[in-house]
């Protein structure tokens, strides 16, 4: 049987371990400046590695459609979990109105300063048009009739605002006249709203968060005043749904993938599955087979719990988060002989992998995960040697507690899994799955 990379071939980053956070962090601001890596200020790269999921492609048409002047919502808001894809496809809106030959405005509320020498944003999109400052120049926001006439000029026109509300909190503590910047820069919004919905040929995306990420009073006024101004015409954009997880999730890992040995693979161990009796209750194995098909080389389970368990830890940043485990999981496994990932193959000796998970449990676990299952004398080990020679290089103990953890943690309530889950996690199709049932066991004895 072919090995996974002999079939799904990861893109050359991932081979070469160029797994830094920043790989997987999509920045509008970085894109705009041409500081960015390549798979996000390269448009051709860009567009290889990225999955045009349903959300997507109906931004891109609505983009399209109002800049060509064929109507369409003048105005967006985008609206998103923590790490739901908004600067992704705010990027991705980017690059194809670079293509239409638009005038693109770009204002990231998290790069941008506040200060009473710093820009405001009105001054800072007459800027990015014209190369100067004078039609909007000043601490007191511009009015709609100048809005318009600036803007007519340079149609067809793509602004893009990413975290807007992030950049009136910062400056709702500087002054600007009577009021704060942050006052002003909503009333500037309120202005910019207007105008745009007189323009044929201009379109305003913004970004903003479901809910206030820092708990204060002032910071959630703030946001709900932002909602009220940009939320008369808006669209709450789900990026990804969870059917699209595993082709964003392969797009973005893998340059190429046979599907005809995938099919054959896949197809071997669904014939051992039905077998061995190891189906949860509910699955059926045509149902089953289209899953893994969909996110071969991954075994399903191993996208979904960390897409949904895992990725319900508040602070897991949902799609990121994915793409950053499984690059380092490739990486860890790229000489290996295996046919397909599974959670038991998380080796969680391995620093990166180990790291990345235990940031959202709390590092107590760095012993737990090493004498539970990692070091020479684990409880784990102990059971690899346990089940005997002939079973030894198979690792059952290791493979079996590796699966489990995987299972355990959760930001929501579900937690734990079944003997079928875990066989279905850690079996291998030349031997027989009884042996994971006594693993278990012995696990049970040796934690007791």
């Amino acid at each position: 049987m072919k090995t996974f990379t002999a079939v799904a071939v990861p893109h050359e980053d991932i081979l070469q371990g160029r797994l830094t956070m920043d790989v997987f962090a999509a920045d509008l601001w970085e894109v705009y400046k041409k500081r960015s890596p390549a798979e996000y200020q390269d448009a051709d790269i860009f567009f290889k590695k990225t999955y045009l999921t349903k959300g997507l492609q109906n931004l891109l048409e609505m983009m399209k459609k109002r800049l060509q002047g064929k109507g369409g919502d003048p105005i967006i808001q985008l609206q998103t979990p923590f790490g739901g894809g908004k600067t992704h496809a705010l990027i991705a809106l980017y690059h194809k109105a670079k293509e239409m030959k638009a005038n693109i405005i770009v204002f990231s509320g998290d790069k941008y300063p506040v200060g009473e020498n710093e820009l405001t944003l009105w001054e800072e999109m007459e800027k990015q048009l014209t190369g100067k400052v004078e039609k909007l120049k000043g601490k007191n926001p511009p009015g709609g009739e100048k809005l318009m006439q600036l803007f007519e000029e340079y149609q067809p026109l793509l602004i893009l605002l990413d975290e807007v509300h992030q950049y009136v909190v910062k400056a709702s503590g500087l002054k600007a006249g009577e009021v704060s910047l942050a006052t002003q820069t909503i009333v500037f919004l309120q202005e910019l709203t207007g105008a745009i919905k007189s323009l044929d040929k201009t379109l305003l995306v913004a970004s903003l968060p479901s809910s206030d990420p820092y708990k204060d009073v002032k910071s959630e006024e703030l946001l709900n005043s932002l909602q009220s101004v940009l939320g008369r015409m808006k669209r709450i954009y789900e990026p990804v749904h969870e059917d699209e997880i595993y082709p964003v999730v392969r797009r973005r890992l893998f340059s190429s993938i046979n599907e005809k040995d995938a099919k054959n693979i896949i197809e071997e161990f669904l014939n051992y599955a039905e077998k061995e009796k190891i189906f949860s209750e509910g699955i059926e194995k045509a149902d089953y087979r289209d899953r893994f098909l969909k996110s071969y080389p991954f075994q399903p389970e191993v996208i979904d719990i960390l897409y949904k368990r895992w990725g319900s830890f508040p602070d897991f940043q949902r799609t990121r988060g994915v793409l950053r485990l499984l690059s380092l999981l490739i990486y860890s496994l790229k000489e290996s002989k295996i046919p397909f990932i599974r959670l038991c193959d998380f080796d969680l000796r391995n620093d990166g992998i180990r790291r990345e998970l235990i940031q959202y449990i709390g590092n107590e676990f760095d012993s737990v995960i090493a004498q539970d299952i990692t070091s020479s004398d684990s409880g784990a080990k102990k059971v690899d040697k346990s089940l005997g020679s002939s079973y030894l290089p198979y690792s059952f103990g290791t493979k079996v507690a590796t699966t489990i953890f995987m299972y355990s943690f959760s930001g929501g309530r579900e937690k734990g899994c079944s003997m079928n889950e875990i066989k279905m996690s850690s079996a291998e199709m030349d031997v027989p799955s009884s042996i994971i049932v006594e693993a278990v066991s012995k696990l049970s004895i040796s934690a007791s």
